[in-house]
């Protein structure tokens, strides 16, 4: 198992940060260091680490398991390396760990092998997870009845059709494939409406899409589509934020000086109307 220092130097390494404190909570007290390792308390203490330490910490705490799990498991340490630092390991690895029991956490590792197979890319797959991780928070801190496990797949799946198309049919496309791997009609609802956060059927017929309704009413899509863009935000390469609570915050404003996120006036509207029911739930300002 890597000693302390270890992880300190490799969070160093990745973040220019030590992450000292997070490290040494994790394995510096004999009597909590297998209860902060267990993987079924990952959703729990996932979010304390996010919480004092934003999302670069909850990463690191992801690591942090994951370094240990591969020197506890695997033999050879020289064909693990290359593992050990992509994120791509990384990120299967966060979406195996949050498919834990309960609802908190659905996002079982089977669907995301099945996105991958379907043939999206590694990248695309890395922010499907973190839309719906972020999706399942706003869910949580909505404070209303909602289906968590569809919200959690919604935001897993969004992007789906981006394993054959970029453009503005990419939700249409996630639907069709969809439907053929015999996936909910709701969850095929949420891929068709999150494009533009709900097209209207003039704006479907402009776009060459088949001509309907797409705009988004149930609350498990418009979170969905409002996760989506605030982890565009926030993982922007610019830097345009430095955290959640800003991109939350500053919504509006980010969409009106950022025209490339809304990608015209009436998705930004649209945008906007979601933010503020969904902020106005949570009992932010909107």
């Amino acid at each position: 198992m890597p000693k302390i220092e270890e992880h300190v130097e490799t969070s160093r390494q990745r973040t220019g940060k030590d992450y000292l404190e997070l490290h040494e909570w994790m394995d510096a007290d004999p009597g909590k260091k297998a209860e902060r390792h267990d993987v079924k308390r990952i959703c729990e203490y996932g979010q304390l680490m996010k919480a004092k330490y934003g999302r670069e910490g909850l990463e690191e705490y992801v690591q942090h398991i994951y370094e240990d799990i591969t020197a506890r498991y695997l033999e050879d340490q020289a064909d693990i390396t290359g593992a050990i630092q992509s994120q791509v390991a990384v990120a299967d690895l966060r979406a195996q760990l949050a498919g834990g029991e309960g609802d908190a956490c659905p996002i079982p590792v089977s669907d995301v092998d099945l996105l991958r197979r379907s043939g999206m890319s590694e990248e695309d797959i890395a922010h499907s997870i973190q839309v719906a991780q972020k999706a399942m928070e706003l869910a949580e801190r909505a404070g209303v009845p909602l289906d968590m496990v569809l919200v959690g797949r919604g935001g897993l799946f969004h992007d789906l059709g981006k394993a054959r198309s970029r453009g503005d049919d990419h939700g249409v496309v996630g639907a069709r494939i969809g439907k053929r791997l015999e996936l909910p009609g709701e969850l095929l609802e949420i891929m068709e409406k999150h494009v533009k956060a709900g097209l209207t059927e003039e704006e479907a017929l402009a776009a060459r899409l088949p001509v309907k309704d797409y705009s988004a009413k149930t609350l498990e899509e418009k979170i969905v589509i409002y996760a989506d863009k605030l982890v565009d935000i926030v993982s922007h390469p610019d830097g345009i934020v430095s955290s959640d609570a800003e991109a939350e915050a500053g919504f509006p404003e980010i969409l009106a000086s950022h025209p490339r996120f809304a990608k015209g006036d009436k998705p930004m509207a649209r945008l906007i109307r979601i933010h503020e029911e969904i902020q106005g739930l949570m009992g932010g300002k909107g």
